[in-house]
């Protein structure tokens, strides 16, 4: 049996936070339609899960559920149920590798981080230090000395300012303001920031759930890069983290391994990714603070109304090409 849950003193803890009951709230705070689910097997456990709800200009919808663990029977049980329900197909990133047994699916893109880099924080500060890259502890080291000091505080002007700088520095796209402004506003989400005097030099964004910590977001200014204000940065988030009892430090994103014999290489203290992902920038930085890399299953996207289905990819397909026209004209 699928029923939907709509209270939150009936929402357990969950794996990792995108499926926690914050995260949802949060989904929903910023437009997105958002609902959650339980099913409850035949011996009586409880399975939970929350997801977006997305639909085109037809009325297609489909449903994109993050970071979950589902048996082969679930998985089965869950595509019944909203094909009922009239959703054309449905989208799962997966933390177990079980497929579905009675539904047609394909891989897709990850939509989350495919590989991530992990730092155990059972370890004491010294011994987290002392299994840092040389550099990355001397980094570290310098901003002390210049005298950069960081503060746990929320502004999101400061946060802002450096995020333009940042993402126009490096060429990429980054989430809107009142996105950002929204996420500030909840108690598990903490920003620290560096200064030297009174410029602002850094700032990252995290995410505290259960007994890990998530590095969601971060950003620096252009200016007195020499100072080393993004590598403070993370070590006042390590400490944080331990402060909170946290066990691991999720850096949230990490290029994947490079292929044996490939060309196609960078490496730093005993990782080796892959030069073209676009984490090569910042696969290095992370690597220097020691960890594991963890990488997921490949999503799937399992499919309920195969015509419309194939309706649905062409017309994706054909609003990517005129968004593409329309910007080459302009």
């Amino acid at each position: 049996m699928i029923k939907e849950v709509f209270k939150k003193e009936e929402w357990t803890t969950k794996e990792e936070f995108l499926q926690s009951w914050e995260y949802g709230e949060f989904l929903k705070d910023t437009g997105r339609k958002l609902i959650r689910y339980e099913f409850i097997s035949k011996d009586n456990v409880k399975n939970q899960f929350q997801g977006v709800i997305t639909s085109n200009i037809l009325g297609f919808k489909f449903i994109y559920i993050p970071r979950v663990s589902f048996s082969e029977e679930l998985l089965d049980e869950i595509s019944k149920f909203l094909k009922i329900n009239n959703f054309v197909f449905w989208r799962v990133e997966r933390l177990n590798y079980t497929m579905p047994k009675y539904f047609m699916y394909k891989e897709v893109k990850n939509r989350q981080p495919e590989c991530t880099w992990l730092l155990d924080l059972k370890k004491t500060e010294d011994e987290i230090l002392a299994e840092m890259h040389s550099k990355t502890r001397y980094n570290i080291n310098l901003a002390i000395k210049k005298g950069v000091v960081c503060k746990i505080e929320k502004d999101i002007n400061k946060y802002w300012k450096l995020n333009e700088m940042t993402t126009e520095r490096n060429s990429i796209k980054s989430h809107d303001k009142n996105y950002i402004e929204k996420l500030l506003k909840l108690d598990s989400v903490y920003q620290l920031t560096t200064y030297f005097e009174d410029d602002v030099l850094s700032s990252a964004i995290v995410f505290k759930y259960n007994e890990t910590m998530y590095y969601l977001f971060g950003a620096s200014s252009n200016s007195q890069r020499n100072l080393m204000g993004p590598y403070l940065n993370q070590f006042e988030i390590i400490k944080l983290a331990k402060k909170l009892d946290c066990k691991v430090y999720d850096f949230w994103g990490m290029a994947p391994p490079a292929e044996k014999g490939s060309n196609d290489t960078n490496s730093h203290h005993n990782y080796s990714w892959k030069k073209s992902h676009p984490l090569d920038g910042v696969a290095k930085f992370k690597a220097g603070f020691n960890g594991k890399l963890e990488c997921y299953p490949k999503p799937l996207e399992i499919i309920l109304n195969p015509f419309k289905y194939k309706i649905f990819l062409l017309i994706q397909k054909l609003r990517k090409r005129t968004i593409v026209g329309h910007s080459t004209k302009e």
